[in-house]
């Protein structure tokens, strides 16, 4: 007989997993249907990672009530999911006399006792990179600032801890009606669910249209990044804003997690889905990030991307049930910043199904999960000890991250696991160094195949479309083969 679910959830980016783990924290059967081969392959991979403050909250909007909901969900989030974060701060500059009242504004709308509008001396005492010829600058230090990668993959692990089942290569074409359940119809599958969620990012508006729900069509905007070397940290210590403007936050300078520098992103309107890099865009990222740090090292860039925000025209969130399936709720242009309003979300659509029937129960054996130590960041009593118990531990395959053998396994083996090469990156940085993929590249292909049993033709980068390898050039043999005959 096949398996019925409580409910389902279309979407494996932060918001699907936000939703899962939130849902997980209550007894019924829940299963997430991706796309693509893993979680965070859409707009989520490709965001700048601030959990942004009450001061940037947009009033007399959904994302504004949805992003203050928010924030009093993250330091329980940061608990149950063990997540590393950078508790920064961040500093909003005004390099013009007309840009000292976009941070008055900013201060009236955060309504923080401990944020304060600071003349350039202190600001660049703070700051000594910034413009020397900033005019003023506003501090929150409620800003904090985590790794999107991390953050979404630690949602899914916890919520397939506590049962939710992710099922990858779900491709949505339709919903149909039984006499209880929503049908949800892929070319691999059909899935059955008393209430079904879609959270599908740049494809929200499209599946929406597959329940014949009206809806406006999502408007790719594209973003451009520059990521410079882990040796750029302390750069700068807060996440740097120019003064707001209407279409965006604007060209930021902003440090990670892990000690890159983020700079970036623009913003383009599109007409088509297309997250590459351009020369333009960032050329005018690199004038904005200088208009806020003139020295910043960017011959220490590392790598480029983009990202591509769902926005819709009125650039607002739109969460509706469906028309024509009354258990079916469409969550449509989920943009920025839709990272920091994610658990909102999740309490708002929690109320919504709980309103429609779902019956929320909460579980008494809710599991925390806990996060696999980081070689890098260990220090050597700790990598010893690690080492004594786990001779993998010893073994470095990623020389810039310095990732072991041991945290591939673990990354291989956790549900859900990785089965590409950037989901290994998103889980434990191979790859993501000073070298690309140069060095770990040459063992990273073996152990998928030796402890995720990945045959080497199914073997991508990032999915479907990007194999690791065009064929065979001869016959493959183990280590113990070659060891045994010195060749293949």
């Amino acid at each position: 007989m096949k398996k019925r679910y409580d409910l389902i959830i279309i979407g494996g980016g932060v918001t699907g997993c936000a939703l899962a783990w939130y849902f997980s924290h209550y007894d019924f059967e829940i299963a997430l249907l991706e796309k693509e081969m893993d979680v965070c392959c859409g707009v989520s991979k490709a965001n700048t990672g601030i959990f942004h403050s009450r001061s940037y909250w947009t009033p007399d909007t959904l994302k504004g009530e949805l992003h203050l909901r928010s924030l009093s969900w993250f330091p329980r989030a940061k608990k149950e999911l063990d997540l590393p974060v950078r508790e920064c701060g961040a500093l909003t500059v005004a390099l013009s006399a007309a840009d000292i009242g976009h941070l008055r504004e900013v201060k009236a709308r955060g309504r923080c006792p401990e944020a304060e509008i600071m003349g350039p001396i202190e600001a660049r005492k703070r700051e000594p990179n910034l413009n020397k010829n900033l005019k003023a600058a506003y501090y929150d230090p409620g800003t904090v600032v985590v790794s999107p990668f991390q953050l979404v993959c630690s949602l899914a692990e916890c919520a397939a801890l506590n049962g939710v089942e992710f099922h990858f290569d779900q491709h949505v074409r339709g919903f149909d009606q039984t006499s209880k359940y929503i049908r949800v119809l892929t070319p691999e599958n059909n899935w059955e669910a008393a209430f079904v969620i879609t959270a599908a990012g740049l494809f929200s508006s499209e599946i929406a249209r597959y329940s014949r729900d009206k809806i406006s069509d999502i408007r790719p905007c594209r973003g451009e990044y520059f990521v410079l070397d882990r040796d750029c940290d302390g750069f700068v210590n807060r996440v740097l804003y120019p003064a707001p403007r209407e279409r965006s936050k604007g060209i930021l300078v902003c440090p990670t997690p892990e000690g890159n520098v983020l700079a970036g992103p623009n913003f383009e309107p599109l007409d088509r889905f297309d997250s590459s890099t351009t020369y333009f865009g960032l050329e005018e990222v690199e004038k904005g990030a200088h208009r806020l740090t003139p020295h910043i090292p960017l011959h220490k860039n590392i790598r480029n991307f983009s990202g591509l925000r769902p926005t819709l025209p009125d650039r607002d969130f739109h969460i509706f049930f469906s028309n024509t399936y009354p258990n079916l709720l469409h969550l449509v242009g989920i943009e920025s910043p839709g990272l920091t309003a994610a658990f909102g979300i999740a309490e708002y659509v929690g109320e919504k199904l709980h309103n429609k029937g779902l019956t929320l129960r909460e579980k008494n054996d809710f599991r925390f999960r806990k996060a696999f130590p980081v070689f890098r960041e260990a220090d050597w009593k700790t990598r010893e000890a690690l080492i004594r118990e786990d001779p993998d531990w010893g073994e470095i395959i990623c020389r810039c991250e310095e990732v072991t053998v041991a945290e591939v396994k673990h990354a291989l083996r956790t549900p859900p696991g990785a089965s590409t090469l950037d989901g290994l990156k998103r889980r434990i940085r191979t790859t993501a160094g000073r070298c690309q993929g140069s060095f770990c590249l040459m063992s990273i292909p073996r152990l998928m195949s030796e402890i995720g049993n990945v045959p080497y033709g199914n073997m991508y980068k990032e999915g479907r479309k990007s194999p690791l390898f065009a064929g065979e050039t001869r016959e493959e043999c183990s280590r113990s083969e070659y060891a045994e005959k010195g060749s293949c």
